[in-house]
């Protein structure tokens, strides 16, 4: 039987995170679809009523599972003097092989959701930023964005061609490498 609202343990936003860490934790187990509210609520044990408070329906929840997946994925670009074009694109496939389901999920939403206020599109625009700064050359803000955009594409494109079994690989390391090397060989990464 669910915990009432009184009997959960989760204080001060706690829950929001816990629940967030919940399906996050599915996606890492290879589940796809996410959990309704309802389903979430029962699989922590609270009151489906309390999910409701940060999560008005499943379409919150992706954008805040969303949300949190960018935030991990910013945490994979290094900063500094570090920041490379090439660190940017590594960065980017490692998180979509560690992290697949999640990835799929991120990429899933609609470019209006992927810029939806709170949640993901600070996130989002983090990595962008990032991305953008590792690849200014100095050739115009124009010129810099496409080329952050036709490597990401790239990446992308290739790494759900791996994931469909388009691209066939003997291992995720060597899709790994082979997508890296498409990428370098495009002249977009130095």
């Amino acid at each position: 039987m669910p915990k009432s609202d009184s009997d959960q343990p989760y204080h001060h936003g706690s829950l929001k995170e816990a629940a967030l860490a919940a399906v996050v934790a599915r996606l890492r187990k290879g589940e796809e679809e996410l959990p309704t509210v309802r389903e979430l609520a029962a699989e922590i044990g609270v009151s489906h009523r309390a999910l409701y408070r940060y999560f008005a329906d499943k379409d919150a929840l992706k954008q805040a599972v969303a949300a949190e997946g960018f935030a991990l994925l910013a945490g994979r670009i290094p900063v500094g003097a570090d920041l490379t074009a090439l660190s940017v694109i590594d960065g980017f496939l490692r998180f979509a092989f560690d992290e697949p389901s999640l990835y799929r999920l991120m990429f899933s939403l609609r470019s209006t959701a992927l810029l939806a206020e709170p949640v993901p599109g600070p996130q989002v625009r983090r990595v962008i930023a990032l991305a953008t700064q590792a690849f200014d050359d100095g050739a115009g803000e124009e010129a810099v964005r496409n080329r952050v955009f036709s490597a990401w594409g790239l990446a992308h494109g290739l790494f759900d061609l791996w994931r469909a079994g388009a691209l066939r690989a003997a291992s995720p390391d060597l899709a790994y490498d082979f997508i890296r090397a498409r990428i370098l060989e495009s002249g977009l990464v130095d």
